[in-house]
C-alpha cells in the first residue's frame, strides 16, 4: 500500500485495515502540517499507541476533520487523546455522533481561515447522504479525499474481492456503486466536481485503495463522465 511521507512539504498518510460487511476496503488518514506548525488530521483512523507516537514526532494535533457521513468512526479516539484540538464535522456527522461535541459544523458557506494558506477547501455534494469536504494541499497539488473515488487494486480473499466487484470498487478507479446511488442531484454534483477539477490536482489521496501519484484531474474526469 503506497503512502506519503513528505516532511519537506508537510504531508503524511497512514493506512489501516478496515472491513465493511466482509469486504476489506482499508482506510487512510491524512495529516497536514499547517503554517503555524500545528497538524490537521483528515479522516481519523483507529488510534493506537504506535500511531500516537508517530504523530507526536510530527508535531501537535490542533485540528481534526470528519469529512463526510462515513468517516467519523474514530473521532472519539482522537477527542479523548487531543482534547485541546478543534474538531470539525460536515453536515449530519454530529447527529451520527450525539455523544461527541464538535466545535464547528462546516456547511460550505465559509472556509477555515487557519487552513487557507496550506490547503484549499472544496465540496462535493448532491444529497443529504453525500456531502464531502475535500482539500487540495497547495504545495504538492494533492487532492485529499475520503469517498470521492476508490482505487482498490488488491484485496485478500475471494469473498472480499467478489463483494468489492459487486460494488464497482475493485481493480478500477472512481466512485463506488453505493456512492453513485447516493447522487440524487446530478446538477449540483456536476457543478461541485467541475470546481474540484478546476483546482487541477495532480496527486490524489484516497481513503480506500492506492494513492494516485499523478494524472488525478484526467482520472476524475474519466470516472465521472456519466455525471451529466
Amino acid at each position: 500500500m503506497n503512502e506519503l511521507a513528505d516532511a519537506e512539504r508537510g504531508l503524511w498518510t497512514f493506512h489501516q485495515p478496515l472491513s465493511v460487511m466482509r469486504a476489506e476496503i482499508g482506510t487512510r488518514m491524512t495529516v497536514v502540517r499547517l503554517s503555524d506548525g500545528g497538524l490537521l488530521v483528515h479522516s481519523p483512523i483507529r488510534w493506537t499507541e504506535a500511531l500516537g507516537a508517530r504523530l507526536e514526532a510530527l508535531g501537535v494535533v490542533r485540528h481534526v476533520l470528519a469529512p463526510n457521513l462515513d468517516h467519523h468512526l474514530f473521532v472519539a479516539d482522537f477527542k479523548s487523546r487531543y482534547p485541546e484540538a478543534v474538531f470539525y464535522a460536515t453536515p449530519g456527522v454530529q447527529e451520527k455522533q450525539p455523544t461527541l461535541r464538535f466545535d464547528e459544523v462546516l456547511d460550505g458557506r465559509r472556509t477555515v481561515a487557519s487552513w487557507n494558506d496550506t490547503v484549499e477547501q472544496a465540496w462535493f455534494r448532491s444529497s443529504s447522504e453525500l456531502q464531502e469536504l475535500v482539500l487540495l494541499h497547495r504545495t504538492s497539488r494533492a487532492l485529499i479525499s475520503a469517498d470521492l473515488a476508490f482505487n482498490i487494486q488488491r484485496s485478500a480473499g475471494w469473498l472480499s474481492r467478489t463483494l468489492l466487484r459487486l460494488n464497482d470498487s475493485y481493480e478500477t478507479f472512481g466512485p463506488s456503486r453505493v456512492c453513485r446511488a447516493k447522487i440524487t442531484d446530478r446538477r449540483m454534483a456536476r457543478s461541485d466536481l467541475d470546481t474540484i477539477l478546476a483546482l487541477e490536482p495532480d496527486q490524489m489521496v484516497l481513503a480506500h485503495g492506492e494513492l494516485l501519484m499523478t494524472g488525478t484531474t484526467e482520472a476524475l474526469k474519466r470516472s465521472y463522465t456519466w455525471l451529466t
